[in-house]
C-alpha cells in the first residue's frame, strides 16, 4: 500500500514537472517569436515599408 502511494506521488511530480517544463518552452518560445516580430517591423519601418 504504502508503494503504491509513493509511487502515485512520484507520477504525479513527474507529470507536474513535465507541465512546468512545456510552460517554460512555450513562454520562452513565445518571448522568441515576439522579439523577431518586433525586429521584422523595426526593419520593415527603417526600410518604409508600412506593417
Amino acid at each position: 500500500m504504502k508503494s503504491n502511494y509513493l509511487d502515485t506521488q512520484s507520477d504525479d511530480k513527474s507529470r507536474l514537472i513535465s507541465a512546468q517544463a512545456r510552460l517554460l518552452m512555450s513562454r520562452s518560445r513565445h518571448k522568441l517569436q515576439n522579439r523577431q516580430q518586433t525586429m521584422l517591423h523595426r526593419a520593415a519601418s527603417e526600410l518604409g515599408i508600412d506593417t
